[in-house]
């Protein structure tokens, strides 16, 4: 059997009604790094091909995936070289790969959990970003007095979601696969009086290297 045969084909549960410009292939996923006709924001982002885990452990607070501490409090988010960890409760945190395109191995060690291939990743970047969320959720996502970036839990559109916003014109959340297409598809219509339209991969990687050279790269420091 030829490693072609083999080869892994994964997809993500979003399809946008766009014309791509710009496609790559990475670990299986087709992915979309520019559509043709993206305008000048906002935008929505699939970023569903990054990687992300689940990590429960009795003693979460005291661990480093990835060299990055756990933050200390639910809500309270900690972001190093490239990596998010959004603490969600007493026992469980959260981890995303936000940053470069090689995909890391799961870490080492009980508790981790992979969760790529069964949950959508979106981000909401850009202009009216925060007027965005006001169409789509009820959710306080930028209450100031919490600081950014932070992580929120509730509904959006209906939809049970991890909602980390890490500034006011960018929100990364992530849900269920099952509901990908269809939450994609309804973002973009009530959000359609903000303008909002879909983006490629390009468009995250460029503000995300942008808002991270703006921060600190110990991640000892505090994420907010």
């Amino acid at each position: 059997m030829t490693a072609t045969a083999t080869a892994r084909i994964r997809r993500s549960p979003v399809r946008f009604d766009a014309t791509a410009l710009e496609r790559t292939s990475r670990d299986g996923w087709d992915i979309v790094r520019r559509y043709s006709d993206e305008g000048g924001g906002p935008w929505l982002v699939d970023l569903s091909h990054r990687c992300r885990w689940d990590l429960q452990h009795p003693d979460v607070g005291n661990q480093r995936p990835f060299g990055v501490p756990v933050p200390s409090k639910p809500g309270e988010v900690a972001i190093s070289d490239g990596f998010a960890v959004n603490r969600m409760n007493r026992t469980q945190a959260s981890l995303w790969h936000l940053g470069g395109n090689d995909r890391p191995a799961t870490p080492s060690g009980v508790g981790f959990t992979e969760t790529t291939d069964g949950h959508c990743m979106l981000a909401f970047l850009g202009p009216e970003t925060a007027s965005v969320f006001e169409h789509l959720s009820d959710l306080d996502v930028f209450d100031p007095e919490r600081g950014l970036p932070r992580l929120v839990q509730g509904p959006v559109l209906h939809v049970p979601c991890q909602v980390v916003a890490l500034g006011s014109n960018a929100v990364i959340l992530t849900l269920s696969r099952g509901y990908g297409r269809t939450f994609a598809e309804a973002a973009l219509q009530f959000a359609r009086p903000c303008g909002l339209r879909p983006a490629g991969e390009a468009r995250f990687d460029e503000w995300f290297v942008r808002w991270a050279s703006t921060r600190s790269s110990d991640p000892s420091l505090p994420s907010r």
